[in-house]
């Protein structure tokens, strides 16, 4: 056995490594009388789900000793991990959601038997302080926090040892981790200083966390089991139909960059130097800078170009759709072929507390960012053999929040009665419906009258005039909005009705209602994933987007299925419906966006040829 001796603030802490067999006994002395143990794992990479991902390491650990287990080396490490993980203890780990999967797929372990057992510190980070580093918050990283609350030096230390790693390795950070000699003293002393560290961030975490915002430990603990699930059933891609969509992207894209290298002389689409010079040669004065100085052609430019009947049209129409195609193929559609398992299937990668509001963010299966209206890409994704696909998404969430939030009697009795609140909005402003929805949902978002002048292309002093009707029209929402406003210029942060404390800048004061919403209604949503979990639906759950899940579930149960989530999502919040839409896909997740001008289309899609 080694031993390493260090020190964390000042105390000095030991780290042990078992090298044989007869090491455990020291092992398991050491462990007997204790019922709460830092943990952690060391692996080949990130990607749980690969074909030659293994753990390398488990370790375990408190305020000034490591263990580190070898599970590589040999079946009675392994063993010895596992005895200790099904043992009955309760573990402390940072960011569980990866090492519980881990465990779960190397060691057979599910994590449904390890969840209640553990203790996230980033989650306890979260819940003190939702903002980055970046945004002014201390972070969330086992780095930053340990820098922040434990030893700077030691965070520092952590650091350099990675990239020392690396750099002898001669590979990458994200690279070192399947290639470093699993005796390597400094991969170990950094292996068993990480059990040691998240002992300590709890002890220093936990009297943290605000007395409004301790019932959410365990809600949130719960919400990252439920994540990890539907991380871990991953959602099918039918390959086929993929494998035909990335050639024909390839193929368009490829005309569209011919046609511009013929008529206009553009090597590549992606240069905006060579783009804004063919279109200053077609006449078009390109009057937007770059920070830099250099031409800006952006979006918006193109757009408005493209409606023109002109070679300059044309030209905007080629850059568009050689970029679009680009994108859909590299971005999504090969990266989907390039992310699945040898199942076939795609495990997303849902960091349950992204945002400062805590809403969800997804990768690996980028739902929130996909096109809008678009079914191309969403085809990709299939139920289970004989399953269906299911979308069930709440009506007008943030809007209902805000009426139960605000209480404004109005928009209240609008909901209750089912009238169409943009149309109420409207008519109070003399517009058109959908100037009427942009200014109720800019009240969301948070935008004032330049905003809505933007975006529905009408004159500022109209768009005045909508959010001035929107007010008098939804006074309790007015009101709301202040009392949200000096709540955060007086303590510097808003708290939600879960207890959540939401921190505000100074700057951006007026975005206390948006935090206020946003965050409300991602825990609605949650709330609602936490019922349908409990009613069993763990294994069905596919993906959470925003105010909509979407599950797999037995396609001669669909029409039952769908119901039982719509209710398991619905719910009263301070006598508001939240209502729900279900709606059954069948065959993909693409069959909701299909236009009627496009259903034949799609119907071949399935056709084998």
């Amino acid at each position: 056995m080694k031993t390493t001796m260090t020190s964390v603030a000042g105390e000095s802490v030991d780290i042990h490594v078992v090298e044989r067999p007869e090491d455990l006994g020291a092992f398991f002395d050491w462990i007997e009388q204790k019922s709460v143990l830092g943990a952690d794992t060391e692996t080949t990479g990130l990607d749980i789900f690969s074909d030659d991902f293994r753990v390398r390491t488990v370790q375990f650990g408190n305020a000034t000793t490591g263990w580190v287990l070898p599970v590589e080396k040999g079946w009675e490490f392994t063993k010895a991990a596992c005895e200790v993980l099904t043992s009955g203890r309760h573990f402390i780990f940072h960011n569980a959601m990866y090492d519980l999967q881990v465990i779960d797929r190397c060691f057979s372990i599910p994590l449904e038997e390890t969840f209640g057992k553990v203790v996230d510190t980033r989650i306890l980070a979260h819940l003190i302080d939702p903002r980055g580093q970046e945004e002014g918050g201390i972070g969330h990283s086992l780095e930053a926090l340990t820098r922040a609350l434990i030893d700077p030096a030691v965070a520092d230390e952590v650091k350099v040892l990675v990239k020392l790693l690396a750099k002898e390795m001669k590979t990458t950070q994200s690279q070192v981790w399947s290639v470093v000699d699993i005796d390597n003293p400094d991969y170990l002393l950094y292996a068993g200083m990480d059990p040691i560290l998240a002992y300590r961030l709890r002890e220093k975490l936990e009297p943290l966390v605000p007395a409004s915002a301790r019932g959410l430990v365990a809600y949130e603990h719960r919400l990252a089991e439920v994540c990890a699930v539907m991380e871990r059933n991953g959602f099918l891609v039918d390959t086929t139909y993929s494998r035909k969509l990335s050639n024909r992207l390839r193929r368009e894209e490829d005309a569209a960059g011919d046609r511009l290298f013929e008529t206009f002389g553009v090597e590549s689409p992606n240069s905006t130097e060579q783009v804004a010079d063919a279109l200053e040669e077609l006449g078009v004065k390109v009057r937007g800078r770059t920070p830099t100085g250099r031409r800006k052609v952006d979006k918006k430019l193109l757009d408005d170009l493209s409606e023109l009947d002109a070679p300059e049209g044309e030209l905007a129409r080629l850059v568009i759709e050689a970029k679009r195609t680009r994108k859909w193929r590299t971005t999504w559609v090969d990266g989907f072929l390039a992310g699945m398992d040898t199942n076939n299937r795609v495990h997303p990668s849902i960091n349950p507390l992204r945002a400062r509001t805590a809403r969800m963010s997804i990768t690996g299966i980028p739902a929130q960012t996909l096109p809008s209206s678009d079914w191309m890409i969403r085809r990709c994704f299939i139920p289970d053999p004989g399953e269906s696909l299911v979308s069930v998404d709440y009506k007008a969430q943030e809007l209902r929040v805000l009426a139960a939030l605000s209480g404004d009697t109005v928009m209240r009795r609008a909901f209750q009665h089912d009238a169409d609140l943009h149309q109420i909005t409207a008519d109070a402003a003399g517009v058109d419906r959908k100037v009427g929805k942009m200014a109720n949902f800019l009240q969301v978002y948070g935008g004032g009258p330049a905003k809505l002048a933007e975006g529905a292309g009408i004159s500022f002093p109209d768009a005045k005039r909508v959010i001035d009707a929107f007010r008098s029209t939804y006074p309790g929402v007015a009101q709301f909005a202040r009392a949200a406003e000096e709540e955060a210029r007086q303590l510097g942060y808003v708290t939600t009705p879960t207890g959540r404390v939401l921190p505000v800048d100074e700057s951006r004061i007026y975005a206390s209602t948006n935090y206020l919403v946003q965050s409300t209604s991602r825990d609605v949503t949650c709330a609602g994933l936490l019922r349908l979990y409990d009613d069993g639906f763990g294994p069905y759950l596919r993906l959470p987007i925003h105010d909509e899940v979407l599950a797999s579930v037995p396609a001669d149960q669909a029409e039952r299925g769908a119901k039982m989530i719509r209710e398991a999502l619905r719910m009263d919040f301070r006598g508001v419906d939240i209502d729900t839409d279900a709606e059954i896909l069948g065959d993909s997740w693409g069959a909701g966006y299909v236009p009627d001008s496009e259903r034949e289309a799609y119907e071949t899609t399935f056709i084998p040829f």
